[in-house]
């Protein structure tokens, strides 16, 4: 059990880093998880920790419904996002949730965004959903709002939130992070070539 808590943990943190070279999202916006394998619990960044500030020393790990169980500081907002994700999709291991630009633009603008990249296409075979939630947190009618969303694209393994970026979701924090930035580059493309077709 503790070996594959340190593994869990030594893949949030790549992610994480890998996250912030990135620029996936700005000051201390974003949030990563990892699904403790055998339990109910995950690895999350806490509030106000930056990508690139994660450590061993900050890190927590809480229950799926966000109660503290190690560490000392407070998880972030999205932990009814993450917990929520995790009991939706149980062979899930890891939740991205970013701010990217692109992400964000098109959440604001499109209810699901075309496949336009062949990474996309290779990971997805449907539209990117959107969700608009007005809220600034994802919170239980919120995630209800997800999952009757993700219902209607059953192949999905991103989604895109009105204002408020984009989440991937994977068996482990490597693919997730990695789906979180193919949809920022698929959102991109769209933008930028969108205008020209219509």
């Amino acid at each position: 059990m503790y070996l594959e808590f340190l593994k869990a943990k030594n893949d949030y943190l790549t992610a994480s880093r890998k996250a912030a070279a990135a620029g996936l999202a700005a000051a201390s916006g974003g949030n990563i998880s990892v699904r403790i394998p055998g339990t109910e619990q995950m690895i999350i960044k806490p509030s106000g920790v930056t990508f690139s500030d994660v450590d061993e020393s900050n890190l927590i790990v809480t229950e799926l419904d966000g109660t503290l169980t190690e560490g000392s500081l407070r998880p972030t907002k999205e932990t009814i996002l993450h917990g929520g994700l995790y009991r939706l999709f149980p062979s899930a291991g890891a939740v991205v949730h970013v701010h990217p630009v692109y992400s964000i633009m098109c959440a604001n603008v499109y209810d699901e965004v075309p496949l336009v990249t062949k990474q996309m296409k290779q990971i997805m075979d449907c539209p990117v959903p959107v969700c608009k939630i007005k809220s600034n947190t994802v919170d239980e009618k919120g995630m209800a709002m997800i999952r009757e969303m993700l219902e209607k694209y059953p192949g999905a393994c991103c989604f895109l939130l009105e204002e408020h970026g984009a989440v991937a979701f994977a068996k482990n924090a490597a693919d997730a992070e990695n789906y979180a930035e193919l949809v920022e580059e698929n959102s991109r493309v769209y933008w930028e070539t969108a205008g020209r077709v219509r």
